[in-house]
């Protein structure tokens, strides 16, 4: 399979839906270090027969990044680059000038980057994106340097840790490559010409962090309610648990029933009042699992509607994920958190 191929693959998957969510919502910012490989590159010696293929060993790389992430998965950042200290290991050519000449390669890159995070249920998130932007690709060869700014593109592969709700670490792989890159080396002696082209293609494995703003911690769960003993005054209260599936609000047929059996509760005592409260498990984030809480409690709404209970007698609320009934750790997929209260308050 060709690049253009692998990278027309990754960019056709990152865009595919899922049902799964991520993990966190909001503004980021990351940086990591690593290593880098730069793959074998063939110098072109431009108007002269002269050629020669140039071996790179082990360099580092430095990387700062800032985006957005949004609940569906896909994210966008900007990143910054710094792939440095790739020294040629060797310079092979049939020219005697040029054969055995050392030096090194970096570059310096400027990305737009699309990502797509998917949600496991767990604290590891596997993801995967494109990029593009500009690369300024520096060779220097017998003493000679120069650098050129062309066009880059890469494609990333990785996993995330949530360490964190607003801090995960980070680890991927980048295939990172540019057009190829022309270079004055003013003129190496025995060489007629001092225009060289090169190419520029690297592999790199990142490790880094990243940290999300405005994903806030988990308030401590809710204990399962127990009934205090009621004041003299009080007035009594009836409560119904309604169950959903993963990532729904449509109304079952188990649920269904538990709601029928609430509407007739409320018809055969002097309802004050009915309100109905909407809560989610921990996957997801929080901004979404409190709009999906608040779906919950209107589809519960509506169905005791359509029961015969008055609309302007039931009140709804979303309590996302703040009140656990079962308490478990960040991105969990826990079926008795998905549910929705009904409560009935009686004279």
């Amino acid at each position: 399979m060709t690049l253009r191929g692998i990278l027309f693959g990754t960019a056709v998957a990152a865009m595919l839906p899922t049902a799964a969510l991520a993990a966190t919502e909001g503004f980021y910012v990351g940086a990591g270090a690593g290593v880098n490989w730069t793959r074998d590159a063939d110098l072109r010696f431009e108007n002269t027969p002269t050629d020669a293929s140039t071996s790179f060993k082990l360099g580092g790389i430095g990387d700062v990044s800032a985006g957005y992430a949004t609940a569906a998965g896909p994210r966008a950042e900007l990143e910054f680059a710094w792939r440095w200290r790739n020294a040629i290991d060797s310079t092979d050519s049939a020219n005697a000038a040029v054969n055995g000449l050392g030096g090194k390669a970096s570059s310096l890159a400027f990305m737009g980057n699309v990502l797509y995070d998917i949600n496991t249920g767990t604290a590891f998130t596997p993801y995967i994106g494109v990029g593009a932007g500009i690369a300024q690709v520096r060779l220097d060869l017998g003493g000679f340097d120069d650098r050129d700014w062309v066009f880059a593109y890469q494609g990333i592969a990785g996993v995330s840790y949530a360490l964190t709700r607003n801090l995960a670490l980070t680890l991927d792989y980048r295939y990172f490559a540019t057009l190829d890159p022309k270079f004055d080396l003013g003129g190496p002696p025995g060489i007629a010409t001092s225009s060289v082209k090169g190419e520029y293609q690297n592999h790199t494995i990142l490790a880094g962090l990243r940290y999300t703003f405005g994903a806030p911690a988990a308030p401590a769960p809710a204990a399962a309610p127990i009934a205090p003993a009621a004041p003299v005054q009080a007035q009594p209260q009836s409560e119904y648990l309604v169950f959903f599936d993963w990532d729904k609000a449509n109304i079952t047929a188990a649920s269904d029933k538990i709601i029928g059996d609430a509407a007739t509760a409320a018809g055969r005592v002097r309802a004050v009042s009915i309100h109905v409260v909407g809560h989610t498990d921990t996957s997801g984030s929080p901004a979404y699992n409190q709009r999906l809480s608040l779906r919950r409690a209107d589809a519960v709404k509506n169905a005791l509607v359509g029961k015969g209970v008055a609309a302007n007698q039931i009140t709804v609320e979303g309590k996302g994920e703040t009140q656990l009934l079962v308490d478990t750790g960040a991105n969990v997929r826990e079926p008795s958190n998905r549910r929705a209260q009904i409560l009935i308050r009686v004279q």
